[in-house]
């Protein structure tokens, strides 16, 4: 027999637990959900949680760990393509929006970066201001596109960063501001 953290029984709850977390996500912050809570809505007993999980925490690190895992990064291309191959795959994952809501509590954009950093095409050399500058601009813009429902297509949002963080006005927009 299989141990029990790889049986397929162990598998579906740890899924099924997993899955109750990330809906409740949708309605309520993740400090105000028990444990006691997912495990009525899972139909799991709490010793069966805390035999795969410490706490909630826990839970959506497996979560965003598995996530970040199953994602296969373009090690070919332009940093543009990768970016939107990584949003086609948090598109396609909806569920998993509601995590970048939780400063703080989650490192599902950091893990996002640091795979894009790790195994995409090779980034543009930048200095630690305007790396922090443009990771704080694509953090922002994926939560106002989460707030809104997604509206548009990785592709469309891609365009809409690449617009953001290198306008083509740039440098007139630079001249004009600094009286050059």
């Amino acid at each position: 027999m299989a141990g029990v953290k790889n049986n397929r029984r162990a598998q579906y709850t740890q899924q099924t637990i997993q899955d109750t977390v990330l809906g409740l996500l949708e309605s309520k912050p993740i400090n105000a959900i028990s444990v006691t809570e997912v495990c009525a809505q899972a139909d799991v007993n709490r010793t069966t949680f805390y035999r795969y999980y410490t706490d909630i925490y826990d839970c959506v690190a497996c979560i965003e760990k598995a996530f970040v895992a199953a994602l296969h990064p373009l090690e070919e291309g332009t940093p543009a393509q990768a970016l939107e191959h990584l949003l086609t795959a948090f598109y396609e994952d909806k569920k998993l929006s509601n995590l970048v809501f939780m400063e703080g509590k989650t490192k599902l954009l950091k893990r996002m970066q640091e795979l894009m950093r790790q195994n995409g095409p090779e980034p543009p050399v930048l200095d630690g201001y305007q790396e922090a500058y443009i990771s704080a601009g694509l953090q922002s813009i994926l939560k106002k596109w989460v707030k809104d429902g997604m509206p548009e297509t990785p592709q469309q949002l891609t365009k809409i960063i690449m617009d953001n963080i290198l306008p083509s006005n740039l440098m007139a927009l630079h001249d004009e501001i600094c009286g050059a």
